[in-house]
């Protein structure tokens, strides 16, 4: 299993991925939003289970994180998603409304907050 982490500083989330790497399953990285959704779709037809996605490249706002987000199910409607935020989890749920995503983490995240997405993963999919 693979997930992709879309984020410019994937070094800043080494401690929520410990939790995923110790399950053995393989971090891909892509700083950008374009390299990820390229990622994604050439990883088709078995992508990655998961997508987190940080606020880089100017998601910091409701509109350009949804569009990002949409841009991602457009390209594999079967892969989870997840933001790095620094907004409380209430704030991007009710801003991300309808699209289905996981509990975000927060903008420096710990190994906990990844034990705590890896467990919500686990609700979906084999881990």
């Amino acid at each position: 299993m693979e997930i992709l982490l879309i984020c410019a500083d994937p070094a800043r989330l080494a401690p929520a991925m410990r939790p995923f790497v110790r399950r053995g399953i393989t971090v891909l990285e892509a700083p950008t939003l374009a390299g990820g959704l390229a990622a994604l779709k050439a990883a088709l037809p078995h992508p990655p289970a998961l997508v987190l996605l940080d606020e880089g490249e100017g998601r910091s706002d409701d509109g350009a994180m949804r569009r990002a987000v949409m841009q991602i199910i457009a390209a594999s409607a079967f892969t989870y998603v997840s933001a790095v935020s620094s907004r409380s989890a209430e704030e991007l749920h009710d801003a991300m409304e309808g699209l289905g995503m996981l509990a975000p983490l927060p903008a420096e995240p710990g190994e906990a907050d990844g034990e705590a997405l890896l467990q919500q993963l686990a609700r979906f999919v084999a881990v």
